[in-house]
């Protein structure tokens, strides 16, 4: 049997000052499982992401994903050498996708990125849904106010997040999509099917995976669902 690449990795990383970067990480791990839970065989990543971690070099290593590998939360305490990036919207910036695609009503671009959160890739979708039918019209897609977010060929990429999650999740997820505002988790709510512990996990789970944000109001923290995934 082969020997894993580990110490040959780490050995460049301390040699040379390198750049690795590992996209859909979110694949080595398990779907219907707590985020971060890794798929047999897949294992030894956990201990290449903790050595590289720790170790001492001057190389970088970004790892790209839906779900936050465990050991990263866990090393974030410790290490400031570890950190997390949650990539938000572009902002207004996101206007020059609108303007690339040629859409009209430029006065209400800025609610259209609003209302799909300057998400790059869901702008060039729903861009390409306004050119098919509103003849680029942003005004007449938005005729009939933003209550009711339009997914259309969203959907089956919105639904590839929600297909790995676990059924706490999910019970914890519908139990958010509920709610008009963000909420207190403590205690947990008295019509949940989930025990105290269970509810938690589920809400940190979700939380490892991008799509439940938190706020805090004073000294507490508040949890809100991402509202693409209240539609």
């Amino acid at each position: 049997m082969p020997q894993p690449p580990l110490p040959t990795v780490i050995d460049y990383f301390r040699s040379s000052r390198c750049l690795v970067i590992l996209d859909d990480v979110q694949n080595i791990f398990k779907s219907s499982q707590l985020a971060g839970q890794y798929l047999a065989g897949a294992e030894d990543y956990g201990k290449f992401f903790k050595q590289i971690a720790t170790s001492s070099h001057q190389s970088c290593l970004i790892l790209l994903s839906w779900e936050k590998p465990r050991e990263i939360t866990a090393l974030e305490a410790v290490n400031l050498s570890t950190q997390t990036l949650n990539l938000k919207g572009l902002g207004e910036q996101a206007a020059e996708i609108l303007r690339e695609k040629e859409l009209a009503d430029e006065e209400k671009w800025s609610d259209l990125i609003d209302l799909y959160q300057g998400h790059p890739s869901w702008l060039n979708i729903i861009a390409a849904t306004i050119l098919e039918l509103f003849n680029g019209s942003v005004s007449l897609f938005l005729a009939d106010g933003t209550a009711d977010l339009f997914l259309g060929e969203l959907e089956p990429i919105l639904e590839s997040h929600l297909e790995r999650l676990s059924d706490s999740e999910k019970k914890a997820l519908y139990w958010l999509a509920s709610q008009n505002e963000a909420v207190d988790i403590s205690p947990k709510p008295a019509d949940s099917e989930l025990s105290q512990s269970e509810f938690w996990q589920a809400i940190q789970s979700l939380a490892r995976r991008g799509l439940v944000e938190k706020m805090l109001v004073g000294a507490r923290s508040m949890f809100f669902l991402n509202p693409v995934f209240k539609a």
